[in-house]
C-alpha cells in the first residue's frame, strides 16, 4: 500500500484502488509531455504488472503501444514499455515464473493481449522488428524476449506477420551473428520455435546465411562436446533440413555436408580410423561421455540420416556427397566406441547403412574398410597382437556376438538391431557381397569352431555356431540366436546360388565314420528340440523361418530338406496339436509346410507331391492349414514385425522387446507368398500344376521349369508357358485338344452368306460344348474313383446328402430345359421343311408374280430362324456354364467328404456312391442328347445349302421384273410413234394400210 499512497491519491488523503492507480498512470503516460513524466508512468505501470497484469493490460496496453511509436528514441522508456509488455504477453506458471510454449496451458489473459498486440491497426510488430536492429543491448534482449512471449500464444499468426515484413526474417537471422551471447541464444530459440513447421521461413532462414553461422556457433563451443548452446544451433539446423527438400540441396551445394564429418570425430587425434586401424588416444585426453556430449551427438546422426531418408530424390546425390568427404570412417569409430552410449552407438549404425544402401560405390568402399583389434596371441596369452579384419565382420560379430558386461541383453538389443541394418543395407541390391558372405559359411566341424573365440572366426562360421549352440547362448542373450538366424535369411535371401553354398555344409566326420548330415536338416533338428525342450519361443521360430527363407524357390533344397522324414513328421505334429503348443509356432509350421509342397517340383526329390498332398489334404486338412497361417498373419506380433519394418527409421531409440518376434525377411516373405501359399494348398499336384492363374501366381512349380530353362530368376511369371505345360500336364488334356483342334477342320467350305456364317458358328460352339461336357465327365469319374478309394474313411454325409439331393434337383431342371430345346429345334426344323418345299416352288415358276410373296416370307421365315437360333445358343451357353459350375461344386463336396473323417455312417456313404453313378448317367444320357442335336445342327446345316439358292433366286425374279417393266415401257412408246407416223403419212395423202389395233378400233365403231 506504500505504492499507492506515494502515487496514487494527487490531492487527496484517501489512498487510492489499484485500478484507479493504474488508470491515472496510463493517463499520465498518454498525456504528458515530457519524457520523464511519461517514464515515470510506464515504470509504475510496469511495477503493476505483475500483480496486476489484467488491469494493466485493459487500461494500458493502447497507451503503451502508442507511446512505443512515438517516443521510440529514449532507450530507457524503451525498455520499460518493452518489460512491461512482455508481463502482460508471457504465460506464467503458478509461482510466476514464465514458462516455454507448450509447457503449460493456456493463460487466457496473455492470449487476449497476445492478440490485441498482433492485430494492431499501426502494425506494431512492424516496429518490434525494426528494434530487433537497434544496437541497445536492452532494447534488442527484451525485443526478441516480447516476439518470443507471443509466438508462444499465437505462433502462426506472428509467423504470417513477420513474412509479410520485408527484413523481417533477415533481423531474426542477424540476431546469430550477435556478439552478446544472451542475445544470440534467445534469437536461436524463437527461430527453433519458428522453422519448426513453417516450410517458407525455413527456405528465407536458410538462404540468409544461416547454416553457416550454425555451423560456426557449433565450432566457437567446442563442437558436440560443448553445451546445450551446440544443441540448440543443431536443433535448429535440424528445422532448416527437416522435410525441405530445397534446403537439403542447398546444404550440399554450400559444402555445408562436408562439414558434418568434423562433428562427428570425438577423437582430436583421429587421422584416419577404420583404414588404418583405432588410434591411442592421448591419456591426458578426456573422453568420457555426458549426457549434454551424446545429446549432441544424436541430434547430428539425425540430420546425416535425415539427408539420406530412402525414396528421396537427392538421396543418391547425399550419399555421393558422404562418401567423398569420408564420412564412413568416423561413423564406422563412433560406432565401435565401447564407452560411448549405446544409443549413439546405434544410431551410428543406422546412419551407415543409410549411406551405404543402394549405393554401389558406398558399398564396395565399405567393403575394402579393414579395422585393426587387438586380440590374444594363442603362443603367449598374456600378449596380444594386432589383426586387420573386414568392417563387415566386426559389425556381424556386434550382432551376434556377446553383449558387454555394462549393458543387459535387452539394452544391447539395439545395437544388435542396428548392426543388422547395415549388413541388410550392405547386401541389398550387391550379390557380390551376398555371395562373398554366404563363402564365409564354414562346416563347423572341420575347425571347430564352437569352442573357438569370437575373434578366431569368420563372419558365416560365426552365425551358424551361434544357431547350432543355441543352448548357451540364448541362456544369456536369446536374441544372438534370434538375430544369427536374421542375418542368415539376409544372406540366403533370392539368392539361389548362396542356398546353393549353404546347402554344401554338413556336420559330421566321415574319416570317422560318421554320415554327413546337412546342415539345413541339422537345423531342423534344433528347432525340434528347443521346441520340446520348452525354449524361448523365439528360437524355434527363429530357426523355422530362416528354413521357410532357405526353400523358397529352391526345389534343390526342398528335396535335400526331405530326405529326414522327422522333418515332415515335425511339421504335422506341431499344426496338428490342440494343446500344449504355441500358436506362432504352429502358424510358422503351417507356412513352412506349404512352402515344401509349393516347391516340391525336383525330379529328384525322395517325397513327390503326390505323396505330400494326402498328408496336407487327408492328415492335416487343407482348412486347418489355412487356419493356422491365417491366425499367424493376423496375430499382434507378425502385425508389430510388419509395422516395425515400414518404420524401422526410428527403432534405434527403442522398441517394445515383448511384442518382438519375426522379422523384417519373413515378413516380407509372408505377405509376398501368403496368397500363393493359398492357392497351392487347395490344389492337387497335377491341378497345381496344371493351373494358368497358380502359374501366373508364382513362378515355383510350372513356373520354375520355364524360368530354370531360359536362365532367368526363378518365380517370373510366363502365362504362355503355363498354359503350355497346363495342356501337357492335364488329365484329359489329350481329348480337349484333339477335340478343338478338330473343330475348325470340321467346318466345310462353303458359300459365304450370313445365315450360313452364323449357322457354322453355331456349329462349332455346339462342338466345342461337347468337348467340355466331356471334359467334366472325365473329371467326375476322377472324382468317383477318389470317393471309391477313400470309401473306408467317414463321410460328412449329412451336409454332403443334402448338397447332392439339391444338385440333383438342378440338373432335372436342366434336363426339363434342354428337353424344350430339342423340341424348339424340332419345330425349327418343321419351319426350314415348308421353306425348302416354298423355295422348290418358286424355282420351277420364276416369273410367276406369286413367287415374290413368297421369297418375302422365306426371307422372314430365315431371319426368325437366326434369332431362334441366337437365342438358343445364348441360353445354351448360360446353361451349360452353369452345369459345369454346378459339377465342379459337387467335386469338390465329395472331395471334401472324402477328406473330412468325421462320420462312420456307411449307408449315407453308398448313398453318395450311388448318387455319383446317377450323375455318370445323367451325364451319360446328356452326351446322348447333345449327339443328337449335333446330328440335327447337320441336317440343318444341309437344309441352310438350299436356302442359300433364295438369295440368288431373288435377283433373278427382280432382274427378270425389271426387264419386263422396261420393255412394256419400250413397245408404248414405239407403239405411240407409229400411230403418230401413219397420221402424219396419210394427212400427206398417202395410202398407209389400218394396223391390227386400228381395225380393232374401226371393229368397234362399226359396231356401234
Amino acid at each position: 500500500m506504500d505504492f499507492f499512497k506515494r502515487y496514487g491519491a494527487i490531492g487527496g488523503s484517501q489512498p487510492q484502488s489499484p485500478a484507479e492507480t493504474i488508470q491515472r498512470m496510463a493517463d499520465r503516460a498518454d498525456t504528458s509531455t515530457l519524457l520523464e513524466d511519461k517514464r515515470a508512468a510506464v515504470l509504475g505501470l510496469k511495477g503493476l504488472s505483475r500483480e496486476y497484469k489484467k488491469d494493466v493490460g485493459e487500461v494500458a496496453l493502447d497507451t503503451l503501444l502508442k507511446v512505443l511509436k512515438e517516443d521510440s528514441e529514449d532507450h530507457n522508456l524503451l525498455k520499460a514499455i518493452l518489460e512491461t509488455l512482455n508481463n502482460l504477453c508471457s504465460r506464467d506458471s503458478p509461482g510466476g515464473e514464465k514458462l516455454e510454449e507448450g509447457a503449460a496451458k493456456a493463460d487466457p489473459v496473455a492470449d487476449k493481449f497476445s492478440q490485441a498486440i498482433l492485430h494492431d491497426s499501426d502494425d506494431v510488430i512492424s516496429t518490434f522488428l525494426g528494434l530487433l536492429g537497434d544496437a541497445d543491448f536492452y532494447v534488442r534482449y527484451y525485443t526478441v524476449q516480447l516476439l518470443s512471449a507471443l509466438h508462444t500464444c499465437a505462433g502462426e499468426e506472428l509467423q504470417q506477420r513477420v513474412l509479410v515484413s520485408p527484413t523481417g526474417v533477415g533481423r531474426l537471422v542477424d540476431l546469430l551473428s550477435d556478439q552478446r551471447d544472451i542475445i544470440r541464444n534467445e534469437g536461436i530459440q524463437l527461430l527453433i520455435a519458428m522453422t519448426k513447421r513453417n516450410a517458407d521461413i525455413q527456405k528465407i532462414v536458410a538462404f540468409e546465411n544461416a547454416f553457416d553461422y550454425l555451423l560456426g556457433i557449433v565450432d566457437e563451443e567446442g563442437g558436440v562436446r560443448g553445451n546445450i548452446i551446440v544443441q540448440d544451433c543443431l536443433q535448429l539446423l535440424h528445422n532448416l533440413l527437416n522435410y525441405n527438400v530445397s534446403n537439403q540441396n542447398f546444404f550440399r551445394e554450400t559444402s555445408g555436408i562436408q562439414r558434418l564429418p568434423s562433428l562427428l570425430v570425438t577423437d582430436p587425434s583421429q587421422t584416419a580410423a577404420g583404414r588404418s586401424g583405432h588410434p591411442i588416444p592421448d591419456g591426458d585426453e578426456d573422453l568420457e561421455w555426458t549426457s549434454q556430449h551424446a545429446l549432441n551427438m544424436l541430434v547430428v546422426l539425425d540430420i546425416v540420416r535425415m539427408l539420406i531418408q530412402p525414396g528421396n530424390t537427392n538421396t543418391q546425390s547425399n550419399q555421393s556427397a558422404m562418401q567423398q568427404c569420408g564420412i564412413i570412417p568416423p561413423l564406422l569409430q563412433l560406432a565401435l566406441a565401447h564407452e560411448a552410449p549405446l544409443n549413439v552407438r546405434a544410431q551410428a549404425l543406422y546412419a551407415i547403412g543409410d549411406v551405404i544402401r543402394a549405393h554401389q560405390a558406398n558399398q564396395n568402399l565399405f567393403q575394402r574398410i579393414l579395422i585393426t583389434t587387438a586380440v590374444e596371441d594363442d603362443s603367449d596369452p598374456s600378449s596380444q597382437r594386432a589383426i586387420p579384419e573386414p568392417a563387415i565382420v566386426i559389425v556381424i560379430r556386434l550382432a551376434v556376438g556377446k553383449h558387454p558386461a555394462t549393458a543387459s541383453a535387452n539394452e544391447y538389443y539395439i545395437v544388435r538391431a542396428a548392426a543388422t541394418h547395415l549388413v541388410q543395407a550392405y547386401v541389398g541390391g550387391n550379390t557380390d557381397a551376398q555371395l562373398a558372405l554366404a563363402a564365409t559359411l564354414t562346416p563347423p566341424g572341420d575347425i571347430g569352431t564352437l569352442t573357438e573365440p569370437e575373434q578366431h572366426q569368420s563372419a558365416g562360421s560365426l552365425i551358424v555356431s551361434v544357431l547350432l549352440d543355441w543352448r548357451e547362448t540364448s541362456k544369456e542373450d536369446v536374441w544372438r540366436v534370434w538375430y544369427a538366424a536374421l542375418l542368415l535369411s539376409t544372406i540366403l535371401r533370392d539368392h539361389n546360388e548362396c542356398k546353393e553354398q549353404a546347402l554344401k555344409i554338413t556336420l559330421g566326420d566321415a574319416s570317422k565314420g560318421e554320415e554327413p548330415f546337412p546342415l539345413i536338416n541339422e537345423l531342423m533338428s534344433q528347432a525340434r528340440q528347443a521346441t520340446q525342450h520348452g525354449a524361448d519361443v523365439r528360437v524355434s521360430l527363429a530357426i523355422l523361418t530362416l528354413i521357410s527363407v532357405w526353400l523358397v524357390n529352391f526345389p534343390k533344397g526342398v528335396s535335400v530338406f526331405l530326405d529326414e522324414s522327422a522333418n515332415i513328421s515335425f511339421l504335422v505334429e506341431q499344426i496338428s496339436g490342440s494343446s500344449g503348443i504355441n500358436a506362432l509356432v504352429q502358424g510358422v509350421a503351417a507356412f513352412m509346410l506349404g512352402i515344401v509342397y509349393q516347391f516340391d517340383i525336383d525330379p529328384e526329390s525322395p517325397m513327390s507331391r503326390e505323396s505330400l498332398y494326402p498328408i496336407i489334404s487327408k492328415r492335416v486338412g487343407a482348412d486347418q492349414l489355412l487356419i493356422r497361417v491365417q491366425r499367424l498373419r493376423d496375430s499382434k506380433e507378425f502385425q508389430y514385425a510388419v509395422g516395425l519394418a515400414a518404420g524401422a527409421y526410428s527403432s534405434a531409440y527403442g522398441v517394445a522387446l515383448a511384442e518382438v518376434y519375426f522379422d523384417s525377411v519373413f515378413a516380407d516373405l509372408f505377405k509376398m507368398h501368403y496368397e500363393s501359399f493359398r492357392a497351392a494348398v487347395r490344389l492337387g499336384p497335377n491341378e497345381a500344376m496344371a493351373n494358368p492363374s497358380y502359374a501366373y501366381l508364382h513362378g515355383g512349380m510350372a513356373g520354375y521349369a520355364v524360368s530354370a530353362a531360359s536362365g532367368s530368376a526363378p518365380g517370373t511369371p510366363r502365362l504362355g508357358g503355363a498354359s503350355t505345360i497346363s495342356r501337357a500336364a492335364s488329365p484329359s488334356g489329350g481329348a480337349a485338344g484333339s477335340t478343338l483342334d478338330s473343330v475348325p477342320n470340321s467346318r466345310a467350305p462353303v458359300e459365304q452368306t450370313v445365315a450360313k456364317s452364323e449357322f457354322d458358328a453355331l456349329h462349332a460352339k455346339f462342338t466345342e460344348q461337347a468337348s467340355q461336357i466331356a471334359e467334366l465327365k472325365h473329371a467326375l469319374e476322377a472324382s468317383a474313383t477318389q470317393a471309391q478309394a477313400t470309401a473306408d474313411l467317414p463321410k460328412q454325409a449329412s451336409d454332403d446328402g443334402a448338397l447332392l439331393e439339391e444338385e440333383k434337383q438342378q440338373r432335372a431342371l436342366v434336363e426339363a430345359e434342354r428337353d424344350e430345346q430339342a423340341h424348339e429345334i424340332t419345330r425349327l426344323r418343321a419351319q426350314l421343311d415348308d421353306a425348302q418345299k416354298q423355295l422348290v416352288a418358286s424355282q420351277e415358276n420364276p416369273a410367276d408374280t406369286g413367287d415374290a410373296a413368297r421369297v418375302a416370307e422365306l426371307e422372314q421365315q430365315l431371319d426368325a430362324l437366326k434369332l431362334a437360333g441366337g437365342q438358343n445358343e445364348a441360353s445354351w451357353q448360360s446353361q451349360r456354364d452353369e452345369l459345369q459350375k454346378k459339377l465342379a461344386n459337387a467335386e469338390k463336396q465329395v472331395v471334401k467328404a472324402a477328406a473330412a473323417g468325421r462320420n462312420t455312417n456307411k449307408k449315407k456313404e453308398q448313398q453318395q456312391a450311388t448318387e455319383l453313378i446317377a450323375l455318370e448317367s445323367d451325364v451319360k444320357a446328356k452326351d446322348e442328347q447333345i449327339a443328337k442335336l449335333t446330328a440335327q445342327v447337320a441336317e440343318l446345316s444341309d437344309k441352310v445349302k438350299q436356302l442359300g439358292l433364295v438369295d440368288e433366286l431373288k435377283e433373278r425374279l427382280a432382274g427378270l421384273e425389271k426387264e419386263q417393266e422396261d420393255l412394256l415401257v419400250y413397245l408404248a412408246d414405239q407403239e405411240q410413234q407409229a400411230k403418230e407416223s401413219r397420221a402424219k403419212l396419210r394427212g400427206y395423202g398417202e395410202a398407209i394400210p389400218p394396223s391390227d389395233d386400228e381395225d380393232g378400233e374401226d371393229d368397234g365403231d362399226d359396231e356401234e
